[in-house]
């Protein structure tokens, strides 16, 4: 993704005011604002890869089920909340993008990490337009590392609680990152900024992307110690 792009991209697509994150209806409108998109992937229990962020369906759809357990047919059973639409295939968001903006892809940690990777990459393999990926599974970004085709990067939360301790202090530090892991970006939670860790990130010249931006205040902040800035409730930037 180049910066003369675009330095904000749209978190789950552009979302709000009736539209479901991670669906159609979000992604056109990220189109229709020239926005780079960030979305996640899922495999279904038939191996179908779908976009959604979380690893269950009680948020979104009420319904107290992993993505992983259910095949692609019942996942169309379950209606959104507060929307319209369904989850969508991720073959149906390539199809829809076609390389009008780049895709920023998260993929969510998993049973069957590998299958996931190679199903991504299986479904890719056409797709021409600007893609590049990431993940919080160390696993997952050394897995597209080494294969060489995309841009991938280490997702990290600030936040010691949403994760084994001793991950949380693997991934928090510059050393392990830089050494270890050698991702082409650093994707870091702006809750957890400033931080002396992303000081020693940006003197290795490793870009550096914030999540999650949801007011100008926070795009203020961002600026000062990030190169893009993975955004949502994008009409407060208006």
């Amino acid at each position: 993704m180049k910066k003369k792009f675009s330095e904000i991209i749209s978190h789950r697509g552009y979302h709000g005011n009736g539209i479901v994150e991670n669906t159609m209806d979000a992604f056109s409108k990220s189109i229709l604002y020239f926005l780079p998109i960030e979305l996640d992937v899922y495999l279904t229990r038939d191996s179908k890869l779908v976009v959604f962020h979380d690893c269950n369906l009680k948020r979104l759809m009420g319904v107290d089920k992993k993505i992983e357990d259910c095949t692609y047919d019942e996942l169309l059973t379950y209606s959104f909340l507060d929307g319209k639409g369904k989850i969508p295939l991720f073959s149906e968001v390539l199809e829809l993008v076609k390389g009008s903006v780049p895709l920023l892809i998260e993929v969510k940690r998993a049973k069957n990490y590998r299958k996931t990777c190679h199903a991504l990459l299986n479904s890719l393999s056409n797709y021409t337009g600007k893609v590049q990926i990431q993940s919080f599974d160390i696993r997952i970004v050394r897995w597209f590392l080494e294969k060489g085709k995309y841009a991938t990067g280490l997702l990290i939360s600030s936040n010691p609680k949403e994760q084994y301790y001793w991950y949380y202090l693997l991934v928090n530090s510059a050393f392990f990152v830089k050494n270890f892991v050698r991702p082409d970006f650093v994707s870091y939670d702006i809750r957890g900024i400033p931080t002396p860790f992303l000081k020693k990130i940006r003197k290795s010249n490793i870009p550096i992307y914030l999540w999650t931006i949801r007011t100008k205040k926070d795009l203020k902040m961002a600026r000062k110690y990030g190169d893009f800035y993975i955004a949502e409730c994008l009409d407060a930037f208006n």
